[in-house]
């Protein structure tokens, strides 16, 4: 399916790493005025150096978090700190302060911004650059401790990143499909209408086409509602199978189905009905005539709202169920 929208799932996916961002630069601002005031009473200048510049950076990350878009400010904390901790391991060669403590937060901070397989890459280029920048301060033995125990947690990071991107894949599809046709549900039906309508929107026209099963009531009383239920089934995927792919297919409500056909006119649209109303008059329902009737709209940006588009499109459709059904009525657009 074409992105049409930025969808529920993926605004939550952002709230809640700008949430986890907020949290840490809070954290670790508060964590590096403690460090740096330590390091400072002890006589340590070049450590409490390095935790007056990490608080800067966790300042400024603070300010990006608070004023830019939450895509945004996340991306920028969680790349900030990737990039900190490459400069701290090589703060430390140059002070001859083993740093490598501070490697073990690279992991679960690389999972946040990269999918799994590239995090995978960064984690173990970044460990064998942190083991190559403390072996001239420690010994031999206590690089292999090193590596080891951050070895143990790349496979662990890793995994759990791994599963995390496979549940959140089950979790998007069965948010976004119908549990009985597997088309794309209501829901996502109306935040792609309302990412198409928007600012953001790249379609400059779009026409819609609604779909109804004709005489549904009466297969349901003379066939059962189980028969009922494989007939949804069933038109949904042979409604998939006419359309061309990567064409978004919408359980509409009941026994409605919709299409969304992006930068395509009326002629194309009333076209593809034809289409998906011959397909479906030609398919085998196991002894049960099964037809459809289709209303066609199209909506251009700047010339009427998808709100309108979509009524002359269900008045389409009605023209079409009151004409006789197993038809396409197209709906002329506004003059």
């Amino acid at each position: 399916m074409p992105t049409l929208r930025r969808d529920s799932f993926t605004l939550l996916r952002e709230l809640m790493r700008w949430r986890v961002a907020l949290v840490l630069s809070v954290l670790i601002f508060v964590l590096m005025i403690v460090l740096g005031t330590v390091n400072t009473r002890l006589d340590l200048p070049d450590t409490a150096q390095l935790a007056w510049i990490v608080l800067a950076i966790a300042g400024a990350c603070i300010a990006a978090l608070l004023t830019l878009p939450r895509h945004l400010g996340g991306t920028i904390f969680f790349v900030s700190i990737a990039l900190l901790l490459v400069g701290v391991m090589a703060f430390g060669l140059h002070h001859g302060r083993p740093m490598q403590h501070w490697a073990y937060i690279f992991p679960p901070v690389i999972v946040f911004l990269v999918r799994s397989d590239r995090a995978l890459v960064a984690m173990i280029a970044f460990g064998v650059y942190a083991a190559a920048m403390i072996a001239p301060l420690i010994p031999a033995i206590d690089v292999i401790r090193f590596a080891s125990g951050y070895g143990l947690l790349v496979c662990f990071m890793f995994t759990y990143a791994l599963l995390q991107e496979r549940a959140a894949v089950m979790l998007r599809y069965h948010s976004d499909h119908d549990a009985l046709s597997n088309c794309l549900n209501r829901r996502t039906f109306n935040e792609a209408v309302e990412q198409l309508a928007g600012p953001r929107g790249t379609a400059e026209a779009c026409t819609f086409l609604l779909i109804d099963i004709d005489y549904f009531k009466a297969i349901n009383d003379l066939h059962g509602h189980l028969a009922g239920d494989r007939i949804i089934t069933q038109v949904a995927a042979e409604l998939g199978r006419a359309l061309a792919p990567g064409t978004p297919l919408f359980r509409y409500g009941g026994e409605e189905f919709s299409v969304l056909l992006l930068d395509r006119g009326l002629d194309d649209g009333r076209a593809v009905a034809e289409e998906l109303r011959a397909a479906i008059a030609d398919a085998d329902f196991q002894g049960v005539p099964v037809t459809i009737s289709i209303g066609v709209a199209h909506w251009r940006r700047g010339e009427g709202s998808i709100t309108a588009t979509l009524d002359r499109a269900d008045r389409a459709l009605y023209e079409a169920k009151r004409s006789g059904r197993n038809r396409v009525v197209a709906d002329a657009p506004l003059a």
